[in-house]
Formats: structure tokens, sequence, C-alpha cells
């Protein structure tokens, strides 16, 4: 193939960054003729360095007195750097044609960029000045800074059949960031300390067709527009760990670390695999074939309310008439196994654990849904397993700029009964009135988030940097987790801070309402906390599928505060907490599953096989829980030495008025609605959590000091009652009084 070869030096490579400004070089009819005449193109970009002053994304927002106006998300003092003896920039491919004789044409559009480090000095979020961003007032504090380096150079490979925008016609895509570090980074005083993601991967391929919707916008799709289902996969494949050599990473890798004491530059850290002091936090990941994938991005907008600054609220919606809109979804693939049960193609891995020297996690698979059957009703059985794929659904999520003390959020009327509240809109705050700055704030709204997955197997793993003596051998276990998650919404609002005696350590500040659902109406979706037994039935060959654990979660939290990054970890202080859940504590078998009794072995009897909607009934429960939480805490997040990790801190409880009842906890009987219960629950708590992975075991640890200053104020205190029926008012039997002391716990959960 012919190829012109073209290098771009740093005044073509800063005209293309600069959005600002253009400039297109006028090509003669002679020049056209030199281009066209070529099979293909090549183009070299090559320079030494990249630096921009600030890059802005603008958005539309209504304040609280009414007037309209923009927001500015600032990326300060940008420069693009060579990370290695490579210059920054890399070779673009592009070559323009048709498929055999076909009158169509499409395009291969491929790129190889050279390793290089991104570094963004300052983050804010900027009020506007005549159409500038103001950084500079009180309103605009930073938010940190942002490193990314790419060790591996990122690949991009697109090709087109028809055209470039098709929702007809087949696409193939491929995308490798690959061993990338990414670094967040707060000043402490005068140290640096970061957040590490260390060998962050986003490396997939596959067909799928690329498209603009009038309502969703630009899609990038493995189906086809307005159709499901189709064969066309996703392949997250698996990436050579740099580090360790022989060894592979998830395609999709999250490995979050903590690295205090990081120097003065926060871009100088490199977070070396041998630095002891780099300390791990948790990791995860995903591999192997996914389908029915999605990606949309639009400008639809969510209903947050009126913005609110003090007595002033809005009447318009805060979002204003700009902002960012995305939608993603997937479908994961499960295990195919022979007659006799051998996995003879492996489907969608997730991994969850530690991370770090000597770490262990667990890896999921065999990823299906809740129901292992769906037919089976009162009256009629359809005996075939369902065939319908385990997946996972981020649901619309929703990125503005805002300047609002608070957000509205719905509640349902299950959360709005924990909450002693009625159903619908409910007002949170994402800071208290001790915050007189006013902030400009980044805001994230889920809506209808799902992880509807069940891992019907699993086994522990071991780090790919552990030594010999940490190396896990085969595993015989048949077990597996169950996390499913349905319908989460979320309002996140997020704003540079500081904090300290001198107000010399930056924070970020942060408002969170949140709540899940704990089923939908037939059972088919729930959101659940579920250990799984995956044996096999001897005689039928079907495996039992029993489950225990804590199922139809409905939970609530609203809370706001201050995170920072301290020496010895994460310190994030709660200026409010609420929490509220209602939960059952279940033991059975999973829907559709058949009866593990001798006289259910071969049978297709409809009494055999659990009924596919057993999670709207009660058969299974042994007890519900329904609590609520009102407080506040100061708490530290603090990584240990591989799969090792500790949460210490200090709670409040807040005392409850006469006809109030912010803090209890209920055990109550499914059958009879009756219940048990601590009310008005008051006092002052010190906290010591610890969890560790093990090469076999879960471990927790807690200890629970009460009233640590032996104040009067902070004794831990409850009304105990019984609620003969639902609507009872209650029978005091008594108040339970600790003045101090210990309580301590350990549970290790060992799978087979």
């Amino acid at each position: 193939m012919n190829k012109k070869n073209i290098k771009l030096s740093l005044l073509v490579i800063s005209m293309l960054l600069v959005h600002q400004s253009y400039a297109l070089e006028a090509l003669s009819e002679q020049n056209m003729r030199e281009v066209s005449g070529q099979d293909g193109l090549t183009v070299q970009l090559q320079t030494d360095k990249i630096v921009a002053d600030q890059m802005n994304w603008k958005d539309n927002t209504v304040f609280a007195d009414g007037s309209t106006g923009n927001l500015n998300l600032s990326l300060n003092k940008m420069s693009i750097t060579p990370l290695g003896n490579q210059a920054v920039g890399g070779t673009v491919k592009l070559d323009v044609g048709g498929a055999g004789n076909s009158n169509t044409a499409g395009i291969r559009l491929e790129a190889a960029l050279n390793p290089s480090q991104i570094h963004f000095a300052d983050i804010k979020v900027c009020s506007d000045n005549a159409g500038k961003a103001n950084c500079s007032d009180s309103s605009s504090q930073s938010l940190g800074a942002l490193t990314l380096q790419d060790r591996d150079g990122t690949k991009f490979l697109l090709q087109t059949s028809n055209g470039l925008f098709n929702a007809k016609d087949l696409a193939y895509l491929e995308f490798g960031l690959q061993n990338a570090n990414i670094f967040y980074s707060l000043k402490n005083s005068s140290a640096v300390n970061q957040l590490v993601l260390k060998d962050f991967n986003f490396n997939f391929k596959g067909s799928g067709y690329m498209y603009l919707d009038p309502v969703k916008g630009f899609v990038l799709s493995t189906n086809a527009q307005n159709t499901t289902g189709s064969n066309n996969q996703i392949l997250l494949e698996r990436v050579a760990d740099l580090d360790n050599a022989g060894k592979t990473k998830p395609g999709f890798n999250i490995d979050l670390r903590y690295k205090p004491n990081a120097g003065s530059d926060p871009k100088a850290y490199s977070a070396q695999n041998s630095d002891t002091t780099l300390k791990p936090i948790i990791r995860l990941g995903a591999s192997g074939v996914l389908k029915d994938a999605e990606i949309s991005v639009n400008a639809d907008k969510p209903t947050l309310g009126g913005a609110q600054i003090g007595s002033t609220t809005a009447s318009g919606d805060m979002t204003g008439s700009t902002g960012l809109h995305l939608a993603m979804k997937t479908s994961f693939t499960p295990d195919i196994k022979d007659s006799n049960g051998q996995v003879t193609s492996q489907g969608t891995r997730l991994e969850l654990g530690g991370t770090g020297t000597n770490a262990y996690a667990i890896e999921f698979g065999n990823l299906t849904p809740l129901q292992i059957r769906q037919g089976i009703t009162s009256g009629t059985a359809n005996l075939a397993l369902n065939q319908n794929l385990a997946s996972i659904n981020f649901g619309d999520l929703y990125i503005n700029t805002i300047k609002s003390q608070s957000m509205e959020f719905q509640i349902s009327s299950s959360i709005a009964a924990l909450l002693g509240q009625q159903a619908g809109i409910y007002r949170h705050n994402l800071y208290e009135s001790g915050v007189t700055s006013n902030p400009n704030i980044l805001s994230l709204a889920i809506r209808g988030m799902e992880f509807q997955a069940i891992a019907r197997s699993a086994r522990f793993i071991a780090d790919n940097s552990n030594d010999a003596n940490h190396q896990i051998s085969n595993q015989s276990g048949t077990w597996g987790l169950g996390l499913p998650i349905y319908n989460l919404n979320a309002n996140l609002g997020v704003y540079g801070t500081t904090y300290g005696t001198n107000k010399d350590k930056q924070g970020i500040g942060f408002g969170l309402a949140m709540s899940t659902q704990g089923r939908n109406s037939d059972g088919s979706k729930t959101t659940s906390i579920m250990l799984i037994d995956g044996a096999k039935n001897s005689t039928s060959g079907e495996e039992v599928n029993y489950y225990a654990g804590l199922r139809n979660i409905d939970l609530f939290l609203d809370t706001n505060g201050t995170i920072g990054f301290e020496q010895n970890g994460i310190a994030i202080d709660l200026t409010k907490l609420i929490i509220a859940l209602n939960a059952e504590l279940a033991l059975g078998q999973l829907p559709g599953s058949r009866y593990n009794t001798a006289a259910c072995a071969t049978s297709s009897s409809i009494s055999c096989f659990v009924p596919s909607n057993s999670f709207t009934q009660n058969s299974d429960v042994l007890f519900a829980i329904a609590m609520r939480l009102d407080g506040t805490a100061s708490l530290m997040l603090i990584p240990g030495s591989a799969s090792d990790l500790n949460l210490t801190g200090n709670v409040k409880l807040n005392a409850s008025g006469n006809n109030e009842n912010k803090n209890y906890i209920h055990i109550v009987d499914p059958g009879s609605n009756a219940a048990m219960g601590l009310d008005q629950i008051s006092g002052n708590l010190n906290v010591d959590a610890n969890l560790k992975l093990t090469q076999d075991t879960f471990k927790i640890a807690n200890t629970l000091q009460i009233n640590p200053n032996q104040d009067p104020s902070g004794v831990l205190k409850a009304n105990l009652n019984f609620y003969p029926t639902a609507t009872s008012s209650g029978q005091q039997l008594g108040q339970m009084v600790i003045t101090g002391g210990n309580i301590r716990s350990s549970i290790g959960i060992t799978p087979r």
C-alpha cells in the first residue's frame, strides 16, 4: 500500500488542541490530486511537550435568585510530556474504501500513541465573568490535581463498511489503554498525598454499530438500531502485566491504592510496584466476552429542583439548558459446560479483593440472573432453564455544574416509611450552614442503575506479585456469591474546600443521597447480599443453588461532609449521616431451582421446583430487619498491607425528641409483622473495624467502645419496645443503658 507521511509540528498540534481558534490550510487542486491518488494517509505526530493554560467545559445553570448563567469545569495548567525515550505523539493512519464490489465507502482509522504523561495541576468549578472563567473567587476552590501516566501507549482502531455513522452496517472497534497509572492529588499542608489507580486497563475489541439517534444521541452498540439480541460481542481482553513477567491482568482493571507523602510535586511520583509505602485499598476487574453492550451520549437533563441558597429557592430547575447525559449497559456471558459439568467455554469473569504483594482476591464466574427458571408459577410449570443473561446497566448518568445548597431526590413509599415521612420529593443538603462560601458544585445524578448478576461459582486467587509462600493451589469448592443491585438512584455533589487549623489542607466537600429498591414486582430482580452453594445433586445432576443472606434490601443514605488525604489514611468527616434499611434475613434455594430431595430428583411436577417468584414470598425468611440511624461521624480509612483494611473513628447518634425516633433497630416476624425494637437510641461510640482476605477466608474483626469520653451525654441508651402488630404503637418493656465498655466481635467466612 502506498502511504503519504506527514509530520506535524508543535504549532499544528497546539492549534488542534485549543478549541477557541481554528486554522485550516487551503489545499490547491494539485494538492488534492496528490492526496486522492494515494491508497492511504499516514500522519506522524511528534513534539517534545504540549501545554495549555486552561481548558473549560461551560455548563448553563439556574441560580437561586432565578437568573441563568454559566459555570466552568476548569482544567488548569495542562501539560503533556514524554514518558520514556519517545516523543509526545504517535502515528495515525487513515484509509477509505469499499468492501469487494460494493458501491459503499467505509473508513479505517488507526492510531498508536506513544507513552506519555498528562497532568492537570488544578481542577476547579469556576464562576463565569463576561464569558471567561473566574477561578479566583471564594466559590471556586480547588478540587486537586490529576495525572495520567500512559505507560504502554494507547491503541485505537475503527473500521466501518459504509460511512462513519451507520445504524445498519457493521463496524469494528478496538481500544487499548493499558497499564496506565492515574493519580488524584490533594495537598496536606506542604505535602502531597495521592489516591492512585495503578495499572488501569480499559482494553476491548468487538463488532457493532456506531450511529446518531434522535433520542439517544451518539450511540455505540453491539445491536443495530431498535434491535436486541444480536450475536455481536465485545471482548475485554486480558493485558500483560508490565511489573510481573508472564502474568496478565483483567481487560478492565481498577487497582486502588494510597500514597502518602508523595513529595511536593504531584506529577513526579511513578508508583513503582516495589514501593512498600504505596498502600493497597481494593482491586476490581472484569474480563471475557460481553453481549448487548451499548453506550450513548446526549444532552438530556435530570430533575434536581430549584437552586437554593439560604432562604432563597429558584422556581426553575438548577440544571439549566445544557448538561451531559450518558447511558451504559452490557450483559455478561455464562460458562458453557458439557454433559459432565466441565466448562468448555469460559464466560465473563469478575474479580474483587485485595491488591499488592501477597494479597488475595476472589474471582467470580458463571454469572447468571437470579431466577434459575422463569416459568415456575402457580398452577403451571415451564421447566426450561432461564436463558436470559446476567447484566449491568449503569442507568442514566447526568453530569452538571450547579450552585445550590440542596437537591431534590425522589423516595419510594418503603423508604419514606423508614424515615417517617411521606413518599415523593426529599430535599437533601450538599453542605450544612457552616459552609459559608456557597461553593460551585459538580453534580452527578444516577437514575435506575442495576447490577443483576449471581456468581454461581467463585474461587480465591493470588495477586500476580505474590511470592512462592503466598500462592493458592487448585480449589474444588462449589460456592458462589450474589451481590445484585436493583434500581439504584443517587444524587452526588462535590466541591473544593479547605480544612485544618490553618485551613492549609485541601479537601473534597460532598453531599450524597442514595437509595436502592429491594425487588421488582415479580421478584426477578433484587438488591441482596447472598452466599451461594452451587454443589450438584448426585441424582438429578442439577446444582442445588442454596442461598443465605440479606435479600430484598431497601436502602437509603443521606450524608454530607468532607474527605481529606492525611498521612495515615483517608479522613472522612460526616457532618450529617442518615442511614435507613429494610431487609430480610433468608435461607433457601434460588427461584426456579429443583428442590434438593430424593423424591424430586427426576420429577417434573411443579411441586418439585421453587416458585420463580419466591423472592416475593416469606417462605424462606427467618426474620426482617428495619433500622434507621441519624448522627454524625468522623472516620479514618487506613490501608494496611496486602488484603488488610481498617476503618476507625467516632460516631455520635443524635438523641430523639419526645415524638421522634431518629435511631432504631426492629426485628420483625414476617408472618405476623410483630416486632421487637430498640428505639430512640442515642450515644457516643468509637469504632474500629478490620477487614482481611486470606487465601481461603474472609475475616471481619470489630471493636466498639461505648462512651469513650466517659461523659453522661455519651451513654448508650435505647428503649426496648414490643409491637404486637404492624400498626400498634408499641409496649415499652424498659430502657437499656450502657455507661461504657467495649464490645468485640470477630467473624470468619471460609467457603468450601
